[in-house]
């Protein structure tokens, strides 16, 4: 294994979230790794959350990814989501008068 992806995957050995699977998923994707290479990288030097594995791993997810997308469609939308909730918050907040 090359010393930059050892390193790489060094210090992300701990992924516990989306973001972080995808990251590391992605830079594999990047140094010629087909998709199932990756994700048994990942799965031999990587500690993974129960969510990183159900949503990427076990839904087959990872076969969604591109090398060069900059994020996956499920992580966008999730942040569109928290994005509108916030915002409707603000503004009922702002409605009730309880913005200071």
């Amino acid at each position: 294994m090359d010393d930059e992806i050892e390193q790489f995957l060094r210090e992300h050995e701990i992924c516990y979230d989306r973001f972080t699977f995808d990251k590391i998923f992605r830079f594999l994707l990047l140094n010629d790794f087909d998709h199932e290479d990756a994700k048994d990288m990942i799965l031999y030097n990587c500690s993974l959350s129960a969510l990183v594995l159900q949503e990427r791993i076990h839904n087959r997810y990872y076969y969604k990814m591109g090398a060069k997308d900059e994020i996956s469609d499920d992580l966008l939308a999730w942040i569109k989501e928290e994005e509108n909730q916030y915002l409707g918050k603000i503004i009922t907040d702002a409605i009730n008068g309880k913005l200071e």
